[in-house]
């Protein structure tokens, strides 16, 4: 590391108290003015780093997505490398681009402050706003070339993000739209696109990109989307690396066990279609009906009013509405 990571590192290690310039310049056998230089080039970087005379700096957040910062915060132990970058066009592009060009071993994270072509599901929009939201894609190498459960992936990915959010944002209500959208305040503060990359050389699935998109405190919503997209908060405090870090904790302790579908009851407590009427499209089909339950893959069940029943998976649908809710997403 540099100098300037190794400044970075001692300030994170020291839990918000104040640490002298003398003890870095000592610790890391530099002088004081090059302690000061490193420290006004991390404030440049947008590392919030506060200084009182006679006491010296301390760490306070970071406005923008750090390495070094999210893998301080996490508290799980499996190896993951992390990318973070101040734009991209989409992460999820990223991810499988990456995928595509390098031999992965190890799950991989990409986190971007903003994303100029955000997408979710079948191409549309995700609002993807610089400094207000989470864009961040999972990577995730499949080495056996395994069958992917994407309902139970993607249903497991909402859980783990709601869990993370209940840590910083506990007096939010969050709900979940089957497949992939988490609400709050009757809006869409969150998505979920789950993507697979296949051998050009048999077909098979060689990795998967679990995408995920959060407004955290976006604002300036597009005219078209204001009324079914939100944020979670109108200003946040939090350091937007400790929520990726829980994110991430979160996710791979799922992932590990995430076929036995053992989160699918928590799911379904959180869910906002259950027990509610129902139109999911699937192509030019569309069915009606009363939001029974899930399986245990993750497909969801419909009463339909004929009196008979559809069992509908993920891959299969185009869009979900709840024509008699609040959320007209």
């Amino acid at each position: 590391m540099n100098h300037q990571d190794q400044i970075l590192m001692a300030l994170l290690k020291a839990n918000g108290r104040y640490v002298s310039g003398n003890t870095l310049a000592k610790k890391f056998d530099i002088s004081r003015p090059a302690v000061y230089n490193n420290i006004l080039k991390l404030q440049e970087c947008g590392h919030v780093i506060s200084s009182k005379k006679g006491l010296g700096y301390a760490y306070q957040k970071s406005r923008v997505f750090n390495r070094q910062v999210i893998d301080h915060y996490r508290t799980t132990t499996l190896p993951v490398n992390i990318h973070t970058f101040s734009s991209v066009a989409s992460t999820n592009d990223y991810a499988k681009q990456f995928s595509s060009a390098n031999q992965v071993e190890l799950p991989q994270v990409f986190l971007a402050d903003t994303q100029t072509k955000g997408h979710g599901r079948l191409g549309r929009h995700f609002y993807s706003p610089s400094k207000g939201g989470i864009y961040m894609s999972i990577l995730l190498p499949i080495h056996s070339r395994i069958t992917i459960h994407s309902g139970l992936l993607t249903t497991g990915t909402a859980v783990s993000v709601v869990r993370a959010l209940k840590q910083f944002f506990a007096n939010a209500d969050f709900r979940v739209k089957w497949v992939n959208d988490i609400l709050v305040h009757n809006k869409k503060c969150g998505g979920i696109l789950t993507e697979t990359v296949t051998s050009l050389e048999d077909g098979s699935h060689e990795s998967v990109v679990v995408g995920i998109g959060l407004n955290i405190d976006s604002d300036n919503f597009p005219a078209e989307i204001q009324q079914k997209a939100g944020a979670i908060v109108t200003k946040s405090s939090v350091d937007k690396n400790r929520i990726a870090a829980s994110i991430i904790d979160n996710f791979f302790y799922m992932y590990q066990t995430y076929e036995s579908g053992t989160f699918l009851k928590e799911y379904a407590r959180l869910s906002e279609t259950l027990g509610k009427r129902v139109e999911v499209v699937m192509g030019n089909q569309t069915v009606t009906g009363v939001a029974d339950h899930f399986t245990h893959e993750g497909a969801l069940v419909i009463q339909k009013d004929s009196g008979q029943t559809a069992t509908i998976s993920s891959g299969e649908v185009t869009k979900v509405y709840l024509p008699e809710n609040q959320y007209r997403g």
